[in-house]
């Protein structure tokens, strides 16, 4: 589901002097013969698939990755064809060499679905029981269809696992469903700008596509061939309605506005810029894309919803799943906002699967997901590095890891290692809300020094203990807990720099604001939740600290102490305090409600909180004499009472 117009990446020929694409390609098919048992009930005897591959399959066949495409796509998904240099992938701009996907890397797949008009068996293919096309005869097929028939592909070409399947809107679906139905043949799954299943609003536009079509005079109940025409009046319909919802107002809105094509002539002619692309865009479609197939295609998302095995339980239905999962999102996709990509993030929270969730803020709508966004791009380049890292390591390819042991989950996975935090000289620190905190360089995304409160907080986490790090930054203090004390879990972080940091550090990761709340987390999921150096820049501090006691069993939280006696000194002075603890001007600073340790003891004891333990550091060592005068940074232990 997607626009694949005027929205793709790519160069032509051009891209290929630049290095920057996979040049000329050449499609490939394969035939099947053993029958393929539909969801339908219905079984294809025999049947082709067409499919495309860049880059080149190491010796170990294990640097394969499977893109799924979306509604109107297909396997050409980079490059371009010998002679037809527009003809350009509909990803170029995502795989190729040096790009986010690298060719020179990884041994890339496009496969085209079956009911495609692209090549695989479809309507427009021959019925070798009749010697016509298919017509209104071709099945219906689902996504569970398509994933059955790609793993057969997989193993003509001899790869018994993927490094990763990825694909955006149904393709995003297809690798969803890949996680469940084949988890010990998925590495990596990255699903972006997908959702577990369709909204009964996107049901409803599904439909008003298919009625255009199939009301179409010229349609013939799916049987047009014959009659040698097509019907492309309910096509180009059906092209405008869906057109509309991948696009965002604000993009709409910004391209077109009210724009005139040549003033108003009071007529049903195409006055406005808008309903002249619409018509462009419709015609466009009409012209090399299948009826039959529309139709097929509308209902396989239709029919989507893993959830539906599971008795409507989604975390039920990726319970199999091992794989590592990279979710994306786009703020302005309201055909599949990011509500729904939650919704999956929050079932593989349940099933504690490891992962990283991003929700980019793009204007582009939904076809996002197919456009040049530098901080969509850079994260999934920073994923495929770990991959190819972790990789050529040689720790992700062998051994068994079970995903957060104490749930007793066993399979094969892929793991990123976590990296190791240097101990050197510290000084405390306060950081802006959402932007990496000190411990780690987002540069090179290597350690280079320890914060004073790692010690401390790794001290109070019990072994194997599950973690939840509030404003984790690049999560350095996660992959601490991890090598100090075999800890797990999750970061949640707001700022795009901070989400880029800990996926290049391997740390699971959703990008989410606290100022909401931590709906996606469950009642006592965590052990200990905590929220370090980060409390002073939050809005809602009642309402913080209720849900880190809801969703963990303790809570530790870290904050400069701002009665420290050369903040006072400072007030005295009549001006704001600026230190190493404080190191804001108080017109740029972060900070919006500073306390002292005095104030949350108090805090605590209104609440009816048990403080376990209170460390109060100064130069990085614990003070026991008048802590809210000489201490710099409080750290606490507490519980509900």
């Amino acid at each position: 589901m997607a626009s694949f117009s005027d929205t793709t990446g790519g160069g032509g020929a051009a891209g290929a002097a630049s290095g920057r694409s996979v040049g000329v390609v050449v499609p490939q098919r394969m035939r099947f013969e053993a029958p393929l048992l539909l969801a339908c009930g219905r079984s294809l005897a025999g049947y082709e698939l067409a499919y495309e591959t860049y880059g080149t399959l190491d010796a170990a066949r294990s640097n394969a990755v499977l893109i799924c495409h979306a509604l109107n796509a297909s396997h050409h998904v980079a490059g371009w064809y010998a002679g037809e240099p527009d003809n350009v992938g509909w990803w170029d701009n995502m795989v190729g060499p040096g790009k986010p996907l690298d060719t020179d890397r990884f041994f890339v797949v496009g496969v085209n679905n079956l009911g495609s008009c692209f090549g695989s068996t479809g309507p427009l293919r021959v019925n070798p029981a009749t010697g016509a096309p298919w017509g209104a005869d071709f099945p219906l097929v689902t996504v569970e269809d398509w994933v059955d028939a790609q793993a057969r592909l997989a193993d003509r070409l001899g790869i018994e696992r993927w490094a990763a399947v990825m694909g955006g809107s149904l393709g995003g679906m297809q690798a969803l469903d890949w996680a469940i139905r084949y988890p010990q043949r998925v590495g990596h799954a990255l699903v972006i700008a997908a959702a577990p299943n369709l909204s009964a609003e996107n049901i409803a536009f599904n439909e008003i596509a298919r009625q255009a079509i199939l009301t179409d005079p010229e349609f013939f109940d799916g049987n047009y061939y014959a009659h040698g025409v097509k019907p492309r009046r309910g096509l180009r319909v059906a092209r405008m309605i869906g057109h509309i919802t991948y696009l965002s107002d604000e993009q709409m809105e910004a391209k077109f506005g009210r724009q005139l094509r040549e003033g108003l002539r009071f007529s049903f002619a195409p006055e406005f810029q808008i309903e002249s692309y619409l018509r462009h865009q419709g015609e466009k479609f009409a012209e090399y894309f299948d009826a039959n197939t529309y139709l097929r295609i509308t209902k396989a998302l239709d029919y989507f919803d893993p959830a539906t095995r599971t008795g409507g339980n989604l975390a039920q239905a990726l319970s199999d799943a091992v794989c590592r999962f990279l979710v994306v999102s786009f703020t302005t996709d309201w055909r599949f906002p990011p509500a729904r990509s939650r919704e999956i993030v929050k079932a593989l929270v349940h099933e504690r699967r490891d992962l990283a969730y991003a929700e980019i803020a793009a204007p582009h709508g939904h076809d996002a997901f197919l456009l040049d966004d530098p901080q969509y791009h850079a994260v999934v380049r920073a994923w495929f590095e770990r991959i190819a890292e972790t990789a050529q390591s040689g720790t992700g390819k062998t051994g068994t890891h079970h995903v957060f042991p104490e749930a007793g989950k066993t399979g094969t996975h892929q793991v990123f290692p976590q990296t190791p935090v240097l101990v050197g000289d510290v000084r405390e620190n306060v950081v802006r809300p959402g932007f990496p905190r000190p411990g780690f360089s987002t540069e090179s995304a290597q350690p280079h020094v320890q914060r004073a409160d790692y010690a401390t907080i790794g001290g109070w986490v019990p072994e194997r203990a599950r973690v939840l790090d509030l404003g984790c930054g690049d999560g350095a203090l996660l992959a601490y807990l991890a090598a100090k004390r075999r800890a797990t879990g999750y970061g949640i972080e707001i700022d795009d720099e901070g989400v880029l940091a800990s996926v290049r550090n391997g740390t699971n990761v959703v990008q989410s604001d606290l100022e909401r709340g931590l709906a996606g987390f469950e009642d006592a999921a965590f052990d200990v939740v905590i929220l370090s150096q980060t409390l002073q820049a939050m809005r809602r501090i009642e309402a913080i600290v209720a849900e880190m006691l809801r969703v963990g069993r303790e809570a530790i939280i870290t904050f400069p102490n701002f009665g420290h006696w050369s903040h006072r000194l400072q007030i005295l002075r009549g001006r704001m305090p600026v230190s190493s603890s404080l190191p804001y001007e108080w017109y740029d600073t972060p900070n919006i409600h500073l306390c002292t340790v005095a104030d949350f003891d108090a805090f605590l004891a209104e609440r009816g909180h048990r403080i376990v333990d209170r460390v109060v550091l100064a130069g990085g060592r614990p003070v026991a004499v008048l802590p809210n005068l000489t201490g710099e940074l409080a750290i606490y232990r507490f519980r509900k009472a």
